[in-house]
Parts: C-alpha cells; sequence; structure tokens
C-alpha cells in the first residue's frame, strides 16, 4: 500500500510543478502558482509523512476560493459549451474555455487536499 500512495504523490507532485510553471503566461499567474505549489508541497509533505492539517486547511480554502471565482464559466461552459473544454482553443468570444479550466485545475487540488486530509491519521494532527 505504501508503494502506490508514495507513486501517487511523487506523480502528484510533478503533475502541480507542471500546472504551476504553464502559469507564467497567464493573465493571473500567481495566485494560480500559489494554488499549485501549494499543492506540491501538501503532496511531498505527505510523501515524506510529514502533512499537517493547518497546510491541508490553507489549501482548502485557496482551492474553494479559486472555485468560487471560476465557476459561473464552468457553469456557462457546462450549460452552452460543446467544445472539448482540454483542447478547445482559447477565444475572447468563449472566455468560458479558460475559467472552466480553472475551475477544473482548482477542483483537482481541493480533491488532492480533502484526500489528504481524510488519510491523515490523527495521531500526526
Amino acid at each position: 500500500m505504501h508503494i502506490a500512495f508514495n507513486t501517487s504523490q511523487i506523480l502528484l507532485i510533478a503533475y502541480f510543478l507542471f500546472a504551476a510553471a504553464v502559469q507564467y503566461n497567464d493573465p493571473d499567474p500567481v495566485h494560480w502558482m500559489l494554488l499549485y505549489l501549494t499543492s506540491a508541497v501538501a503532496c511531498l509533505m505527505a510523501l515524506l509523512r510529514r502533512d499537517r492539517l493547518p497546510l491541508l486547511y490553507i489549501l482548502i480554502g485557496m482551492a474553494v476560493i479559486e472555485m468560487a471565482i471560476t465557476g459561473e464559466g464552468f457553469v456557462a461552459w457546462f450549460r452552452v459549451g460543446t467544445e472539448n473544454l482540454i483542447t478547445t482553443k482559447m477565444s475572447a468570444e468563449k472566455p468560458y474555455i479558460e475559467l472552466g479550466r480553472e475551475f477544473l485545475g482548482a477542483a483537482i487540488s481541493l480533491a488532492v487536499a480533502v484526500w489528504l486530509t481524510f488519510r491523515l491519521p490523527r495521531t500526526r494532527v
């Protein structure tokens, strides 16, 4: 079981570092980079068995705030968008593409943080 957990944490760290790196050309890169770097740190801490609830709670709060900011765009894509959210090019006529992607990125961070929170033994809280 430890091998599967460690492997998943290494893959998640790589994913979040990649996600943070590609934000450099985004119009609002700082808070997205912080979200993804915080997610990577949380996964690293879990891998090292040094994870703590305060960091996970901060990450959950960051992800929920980002989801609230981008949620309207995700809902717009869900209602009227027929495009593939991942592969469609962004355009000024369809701002919901970018917002939908950002929403999903924050949702991934939230899911990972919640998962790490519930698997954290109460003795390390």
